[in-house]
């Protein structure tokens, strides 16, 4: 039918579409999901040694890109949201702060929005990176939909950033690992990102998900403004009627410091419950969550004008019936991180090392040999390569006593691989 990797047909067709769409210089399908568009725009952009600014809450996947990339990062801390606990987005402080200590970086990556569609206006800090020479590359998977226009954020595809992926099946009706992958400028050439999409990427492209990208972008793309404004009308209502039940509190968008994804409603027990307790009994009435932190339950609501809310707020309000009061008060689920940080030895040095596996109560001051993340949102928590500190420890038990699951199986049991001695 056509060539993923030199479509003449098609797949020619489909992307450019997509890229009409997007408004970009170019615009690819990925069928290994956002994780390996990640990958490609990194190695693209990036070569062996090069100092990377990297947001310190970034996915899993920022993480491991970095390492097969070979770079320096400079990982840089994000703001919180006093009042969620949330991490907002880059520290401005850090960033200045960074950028006047490494002035030879070459890259920034952001993560803009977060899992919660906190969207802060990081177009002052693209266009400050462009004057320093930076390339800007944004992991925006949660935000395939932020071309609708308000309330909808922007996409940093409008403020310049230079290549952005999107996670098509997480907002978009796409198939599971639809992705897309977007070149936005000439700062990184177009064949170098195609280069890393095909090495990065399966040479037996599913079609069907590549199919279901199609109807993706058309679906967003042929959205009229009735059926948004009634999707809209239909999500105001559901939040209100949540609201109403007197014991939730609703993350609300902050003036000057952050914009929300309308379709990602952040809740919290008044309480002070944990999240994972409650989802469980949301599970059992039927509701099932994107995630649970702590302190909070996230429900993504999808691009629809067909979802019942009513019978969902039935069953939302019988999760809650037999509520108690708690003492415990909020759950803390903040890692306190310094303005910025490296690595203690580079990637390479790391490789092949031997490791060992300690108790966290040990572990203070050693390097870790794996990255230690709570998933849902898939964020670690600690860096292979970084020395572990006794505020990460602390934050750690918080999270396993709150009922959190680690991706590592070793701190599911109180434990963390870290490597040896010698290499310390």
């Amino acid at each position: 039918m056509d060539d993923l990797y030199h479509p003449t047909g098609i797949l020619c067709e489909g992307e450019a579409l997509l890229s009409d769409y997007y408004g970009t210089r170019s615009s690819y399908f990925l069928v290994n999901g956002s994780t390996v568009g990640n990958m490609a725009m990194v190695m693209a952009a990036c070569s062996p040694g090069d100092v990377v600014f990297v947001q310190r809450d970034c996915h899993k996947s920022i993480f491991n890109a970095l390492k097969l990339a070979d770079v320096r990062p400079i990982f840089l801390a994000p703001s919180v949201d006093p009042e969620s606990g949330l991490a907002e987005g880059i520290d401005q402080g850090a960033w200045r702060a960074a950028i006047d200590r490494f002035p030879q970086a070459r890259a920034l990556i952001l993560t803009y929005p977060n899992y919660y569609g906190m969207a802060p206006d990081v177009s002052g800090l693209i266009r400050e990176a462009h004057i320093h020479g930076l390339s800007v590359l944004v992991d925006e998977a949660h935000g395939p939909h932020f071309r609708m226009g308000p309330p909808v954020p922007p996409s940093t595809l409008n403020m310049g950033a230079d290549i952005v992926v999107h996670s098509a099946h997480k907002m978009l009706p796409a198939m599971t690992m639809g992705a897309f992958l977007h070149v936005n400028s000439l700062r990184v050439p177009a064949e170098k990102v195609e280069g890393a999409r095909e090495m990065l990427q399966t040479s037996s492209p599913s079609y069907a998900i590549m199919a279901s990208l199609d109807l993706a972008r058309h679906y967003i793309a042929t959205l009229n403004q009735d059926e948004r404004e009634k999707m809209l009308a239909g999500r105001d209502a559901f939040v209100m009627a949540l609201k109403n039940m007197g014991r939730l509190k609703v993350l609300e968008q902050k003036e000057g410091r952050f914009q929300l994804d309308p379709f990602k409603i952040t809740l919290e027990l008044e309480n002070g419950e944990s999240g994972f307790d409650w989802q469980k009994r949301l599970i059992a009435a039927g509701i099932y969550p994107e995630l649970a932190d702590p302190r909070h339950v996230l429900f993504v609501l999808g691009l629809s004008n067909r979802i019942d809310y009513g019978r969902a707020l039935k069953r939302i309000a019988g999760s809650l019936g037999d509520l108690k009061k708690t003492t415990a008060g909020p759950q803390s689920q903040s890692f306190s991180f310094p303005q910025y940080s490296t690595l203690a030895l580079a990637y390479r040095t790391l490789q092949g090392m031997d490791t060992e596996e300690a108790d966290l109560a040990d572990a203070a001051g050693r390097i870790a040999a794996e990255h230690v993340v709570p998933y849902p949102p898939g964020i670690p928590a600690v860096i292979q390569g970084e020395r572990i500190t006794e505020q990460q420890i602390a934050a750690i038990r918080r999270w396993r006593r709150s009922g959190a699951v680690f991706q590592n199986e070793s701190t599911n049991h109180g434990k963390i691989i870290i490597y040896r001695a010698g290499a310390s």
